[in-house]
């Protein structure tokens, strides 16, 4: 769900497979197929299916994806390739967790680079900074619940923060965003219900109706993500990301919920021990 001054949109879907349960030899040809059928230029084909391809993977920038993500928001095609995060990075160091190409067929394709914030400080910094572009309001009130919430679970704040750098034609869109991952507090979507409404009312983005059959239809599945920030046209926007649910290819009417922290094998919940 994606909220900004004057619009609202839920028509977004993002589908995720780890790259070993796939040969590559079968993999990259099919994405080939299917960027240029989605109307993605050869230039950015080639570009984005290089990590895939790359036989030289000496350093951390060059190892190879582990998870592949392939999505839609209204018309415009995503896809994103997830690195393993390593267990320990240098405090100054520029990891990029995630990559992107987004794009509509006979569009210029927009890169975006997900730069993990790589201590508390720095991330703690960085949601303040983007805070303080606004007067006190419904975001910020956002903001703190999160944390607040945190507290309760007894998780650490601020979460896994990355920062989001995009480009167009080689030239940066103008966007300023940062995205919270909050799998670890394993909050249900109605948490944040009340300050939505607030928010959402603030900018006059939908109908209450709306809102009320969206928290209705959604409340008790788990926040996974919180963007906020400005877009490339420079509107402030807000984002969650809700309802992963796991599908097993070998078991085609069971959907279980995903409990996996992308960037680690980690899971926000202990699993039950097996008894006798």
């Amino acid at each position: 769900m994606k909220c900004l001054p004057g619009r609202w949109s839920s028509q977004r879907r993002l589908f995720s497979v780890p790259i070993d349960a796939v040969s590559i030899d079968v993999l990259s040809p099919a994405l080939e197929q299917l960027l240029a059928d989605l109307g993605m230029p050869g230039q950015q084909v080639e570009e984005c299916l290089a990590p895939l391809n790359r036989k030289d993977r000496s350093g951390p920038q060059l190892s190879r994806p582990h998870y592949l993500h392939l999505g839609v928001e209204g018309d415009r095609c995503k896809i994103y390739w997830e690195t393993k995060r390593p267990t320990s990075i240098p405090k100054e160091a520029r990891f990029v967790l995630y990559r992107a190409w987004k794009w509509r067929a006979n569009e210029p394709v927009t890169r975006s680079d997900y730069v993990l914030l790589t201590t508390a400080r720095a991330a703690r910094r960085a949601i303040d900074l983007e805070l303080s572009k606004d007067p006190p309001c419904a975001m910020h009130d956002l903001i703190e619940q999160l944390q607040v919430s945190f507290a309760l679970q007894q998780e650490p704040w601020p979460p896994l923060t990355v920062r989001i750098e995009e480009v167009q034609d080689g030239h940066p869109t103008g966007r300023d965003s940062l995205n919270l991952h909050l799998h670890r507090a394993a909050l249900p979507l109605g948490t944040v219900a009340g300050t939505m409404f607030t928010l959402a009312r603030d900018w006059q983005s939908t109908s209450r109706d709306t809102l009320i059959a969206w928290v209705a239809g959604h409340g008790n599945q788990l926040l996974s993500n919180f963007s906020f920030g400005r877009n490339e046209s420079g509107h402030p926007f807000a984002t969650c990301y809700y309802g992963t649910t796991r599908h097993s290819p070998n078991k085609k009417d069971t959907v279980s919920h995903s409990d996996r922290i992308p960037g680690s094998l980690q899971r926000t919940r202990k699993r039950p021990t097996p008894t006798a």
